[in-house]
């Protein structure tokens, strides 16, 4: 329908005008730059497209102010329409001389001194009302930086720049490059003002291009000039820092580690602070510290608002700063609830083949600085009641869950705080974690209380958790009536799976991201490279007891040994403004070894529900190309190796409040292990690839500002449990109930990746 309403699009177009419909830019070589930003310059651009060829916005625009059909009797629906409309953009030769101008800017920015760009309209025959419009563009040669050379008249500015010049952005025989430029003022200015010019600032630096001396090259100088009144640049050392804690009247003062304390009603013990506070008096200002300070106490979790002012010190206003330290505190004791609805595919223990609903409540005590060491102390309780959708009929509430989670934050990491190597570390803690979780459903009944130290901590980009001591036990009862309802191998597979065990081993995690650096192209990664289990207890059962019998325990408890590593990748591309792509590769395995022959439940892989194969429920798919659709109950599908990726394209339908997303997701888990209970469940180089899992689908995206609801139809493409030939289930798209049985709607908060 919008396809053929399209046809009628330049109704608003008036006569003697043309509809933009596209631009070309057309050149010979870029004879290897980068210019794929170039159309960032254009001053006019055609109407959005939605899934790349339809005018969404532009139909939209056009129905509601042409009517249509809405006019009196639904003049809602005509309001959204001009809401969610885009006025025709129309060809003004005004703006195409503005963007040939630009655009010749913009290649001379990248060392195409002698470039030229003119452009022409060229109708369309076909289709009425629309033109192209495009750029013709001759580059000529780009030109080099021929020499290089940096003036100051300061011996303490010229000595630091010679002992960085490894970190310069622009070099001699370099092309010349106007966004490098840039990078090398931001580069100096950046080096100046850590160490000690609070006062520098990017416009003391100028760049002198002559292009005159020689054809295609051009000598660069680089000129740092002086202050106001030709004054010269001095370096600034801080001369005092006062510290206010809290809003209030401030009726205690005290000096600790020669940092000045002013404290109201709120105290926090003064060596705390000072920590987090990585300046002192007689230290040279640095921006890079200042930077690293904020960022400490923030990460605190005890302040609103965190503000540092540097001043003049009236001993000396010319080379020494005093510096004020405003902290607006948080209230100390946090009480939230939040009830929640519950809508998911899964459950955490045997699956029947049907949906949950249900409610939850969540409930959190925060009190912050229990000690008036900054430390804080969170208990969260968590309820939830579920039960299944059936067509038969409705049954009563048949799925409880209860948590209570205790967490302990010390602001400072244990021991090593006093390290040398702790200094350059941010928003450091020690947590120490305690939960009690209850799981019951019909099929069984779970309870696990886990324990955890761990150190958190922040270097560059890259976030750490490092828990060295990691406690968990396990307990599981199955109904006997369930295990009796199944057949000898999966009952073997389930008590195996839901047996009593300890977890007891070292954990790692890491986050990186670059969105900070390039807004548009930007990667995130998330991994647990390294979890380990039970080897602390079997080298004592074997060095120490000489026990080398599999399925040894601990305080009449089987203890779990295994390797464990994860690893998931995110790229973001910001197309433009109503356009990007998202990539995910995820890779995990897990391999039990010693005292263990299965992966604990908890920490086995599994693929399907709204951020994996959203074609799937989850559990419902794998491993490898296991099927046990003859049986009238089904397991959990779980493995020891998962490999999944997934690319969504996501565009703007209604600015701010909508958008919708295109994507297809890839993905299966595997076993290690041959078993003949699981044919077809063991990873082999040979059909793995044959047992890669596929769906499509489209999502929907509503964004109400704090939150963000998603709503995603998975499509199967290929079901790798169908018999081998059978698997491009997408080929029985016409049979009868294919979209029951083959596809799936999930719901979401945020972003599935």
């Amino acid at each position: 329908m919008l396809s053929v309403t399209a046809c009628n699009i330049t109704r608003v177009v008036p006569e003697g005008e043309y509809l933009l419909v596209k631009n070309k830019i057309e050149r010979i070589d870029d004879q290897g730059v980068n210019l794929t930003d170039e159309r960032s310059s254009l001053k006019q651009k055609p109407n959005r497209k939605l899934l790349g060829f339809v005018k969404f916005h532009l139909w939209a625009y056009q129905y509601g102010n042409k009517g249509l059909g809405i006019r009196k009797k639904q003049p809602w629906l005509r309001k959204l329409a001009e809401n969610v409309g885009e006025a025709p953009v129309l060809i003004d030769t005004n703006k195409m001389d503005i963007s040939s101008i630009r655009l010749s800017d913009y290649y001379l920015s990248k060392g195409f001194l002698n470039n030229t760009v003119h452009y022409h309209i060229t109708p369309r025959k076909i289709f009425k009302k629309r033109a192209v419009v495009t750029y013709n563009v001759d580059l000529n040669d780009y030109s080099i930086i021929n020499s290089l050379s940096y003036n100051s008249a300061f011996k303490e500015i010229s000595d630091l720049l010679k002992l960085t010049t490894g970190s310069q952005k622009i070099k001699k025989d370099q092309r010349i490059d106007f966004d490098k430029i840039e990078d090398e003022r931001s580069r100096i200015t950046e080096l100046l003002r850590d160490n000690g010019y609070f006062y520098f600032n990017n416009s003391f630096i100028d760049f002198q291009i002559d292009t005159n001396q020689a054809k295609l090259s051009a000598d660069v100088v680089v000129n740092i000039r002086s202050n106001k009144n030709l004054n010269p640049h001095y370096q600034q050392t801080i001369n005092s820092v006062t510290v206010l804690i809290g809003d209030s009247i401030f009726t205690d003062t005290l000096v600790y580690d020669r940092l000045q304390f002013l404290e109201g009603i709120y105290k926090i013990k003064p060596s705390v602070l000072a920590k987090n506070i990585i300046f002192r008096p007689a230290d040279l200002y640095s921006a890079d510290l200042v930077q690293k300070t904020y960022s400490n106490l923030l990460s605190m979790g005890l302040f609103n608002f965190v503000t540092i002012r540097f001043s003049p010190s009236a001993a000396d206003s010319l080379s020494k700063l005093d510096v004020e330290i405003s902290l607006r505190t948080i209230k100390k004791h946090d009480f939230v609830i939040e009830p929640q609805a519950i809508y998911t595919q899964q459950n955490l223990g045997l699956e029947t083949n049907n949906n949950s609903v249900g409610l939850a409540n969540n409930l959190s005590l925060i009190n912050r600085n229990v000690f008036g060491g900054a430390e804080s102390f969170n208990l969260t309780s968590y309820t939830a009641l579920e039960t299944q959708i059936k067509k038969d009929n409705q049954e009563s509430f048949n799925s409880f869950r209860q948590s209570l989670n205790a967490e302990f934050v010390i602001p400072s990491l244990i021991y090593f705080e006093r390290k040398k190597f702790s200094q350059v570390l941010i928003k450091k803690s020690t947590k120490i974690n305690t939960s009690i979780i209850f799981d019951q459903n019909k099929n069984f009944t779970r309870k696990v209380f886990p324990l955890t130290f761990t150190f958190a901590f922040t270097k560059g980009r890259t976030s750490y958790g490092i828990t060295p001591f990691r406690l968990s036990i396990n307990q599981a009862q199955v109904d006997p009536g369930f295990l009796s309802s199944l057949d000898p191998s999966n009952r073997f597979y389930t008590e195996q799976l839901l047996t009593n065990n300890i977890v007891a081993g070292p954990l790692t995690s890491l986050y990186w991201s670059n969105r900070d650096k390039n807004p548009n192209y930007f990667l995130q990664i998330r991994s647990n490279p390294v979890e380990l289990s039970g080897n602390l207890a079997s080298l004592y059962f074997n060095q120490i007891k000489g026990d080398y019998s599999a399925n040894k325990e601990i305080f009449n408890v089987k203890y779990a040994q295994y390797a464990r590593s994860d690893f998931n990748i995110i790229l973001t591309n910001i197309v433009n403004e109503n356009n990007s792509l998202a990539y995910r590769g995820y890779i995990g395995a897990g391999l039990p070894y010693g005292n263990t022959l299965f992966l604990p439940f908890e920490r086995r892989f599994f693929v399907g529900g709204g951020n994996s194969l959203r074609a799937w429920r989850a559990r419902t798919i794998g491993p490898g190309s296991y099927s046990d659709s003859s049986n009238d109950i089904t397991i959990e599908k779980t493995g020891e190796f998962a490999l999944q990726g997934s690319v969504e394209y996501r565009f703007d339908i209604v600015d701010k409040f909508l958008d919708g997303a295109l994507f297809v997701d890839a993905g299966n888990i595997w076993n290690f292990r041959e078993d003949s209970s699981f044919p077809n469940a063991d990873l082999k180089l040979n059909r793995f690839y044959k047992e890669i899992a596929m769906n499509t689908g489209f999502g929907l995206r509503f964004d109400f500002t704090y939150i963000i609801f998603r709503t995603d139809w998975g499509i199967a493409l290929h079901d790798p449990s169908k018999s081998e030939g059978n698997r491009w289930v997408i080929q029985d798209f016409f049979s009868p109930r294919w979209i029951n049985t083959n596809t799936a709607i999930n719901f979401g908060i945020g972003f599935p990746f």
